[in-house]
């Protein structure tokens, strides 16, 4: 009997306890984002617009004095052409490029490694479906910011 009743005493605590224990790991601090997860987050908000149809995304990681350029081969095969985007015509691509959904968007390449990063500057590689970009981008207050884009097809091997 004397067995039973510590157990009534004891039980509430050791229940106590563990929800205490419980609550306080739940409660552990996140750790702020660091600027590699927001120079990675900016990369992926910009292939992600393409992939997904979001051309909302652009405003959020795209400077609106972007400089893009890129290299495709031309129809004809006498080599590449070049081809000049501002922001409002990256944005206007994300509206159409993937619209009939040839690109799944899930599983489309984004294969995202930063080359270099210093306090205010970095640059990232993208492997992406239609290619390679080279990104650079700027921290814009706290946030980085893609500043200019350089990207050509897959050479033909």
């Amino acid at each position: 009997m004397k067995i039973g009743k510590t157990y009534s005493r004891v039980a509430p605590l050791i229940m106590a306890t563990l929800i205490l224990a419980s609550l306080a790991w739940a409660a552990e601090p996140v750790s702020e984002p660091t600027d590699e997860d927001a120079i990675r987050q900016a990369v992926l908000n910009y292939v992600n617009s393409i992939y997904e149809v979001e051309p909302g995304l652009i405003d959020e990681s795209v400077h609106p004095k972007l400089q893009k350029v890129g290299y495709a081969p031309k129809k004809d095969g006498s080599g590449y052409r070049e081809m000049w985007m501002t922001h409002e015509e990256l944005k206007e691509l994300t509206v159409h490029w993937n619209q009939d959904g040839h690109m799944d968007a899930a599983t489309g390449k984004r294969e995202i490694r930063i080359l270099d990063k210093l306090d205010q500057i970095a640059i990232v590689r993208l492997d992406a479906e239609w290619g390679i970009d080279y990104i650079q981008l700027a921290k814009d207050g706290d946030k980085w910011m893609i500043m200019n884009v350089i990207w050509q097809t897959y050479p033909a091997e």
